[in-house]
């Protein structure tokens, strides 16, 4: 997936998991499915951040 776009999915994500929060509160089922949706949208992302960092400082 291009980098972009997981960005804009990881930006939708955090949205939702944030009104979710304060609709429903923290703990409730909704807010623990998109947290761990964000979560797992953050682990795809990390590597791809860390290869382009590394790219970067090697230039």
């Amino acid at each position: 997936m291009e980098r972009e776009l997981l960005e804009h999915k990881i930006e939708l994500k955090r949205a939702e998991l944030v009104n979710t929060a304060l609709k429903d509160g923290l703990s409730s089922k909704s807010t623990i499915q998109y947290s761990q949706e964000l979560d797992n949208l953050l682990n795809e992302y990390t590597p791809l951040q860390f290869h382009i960092n590394k790219k970067i400082a090697y230039n």
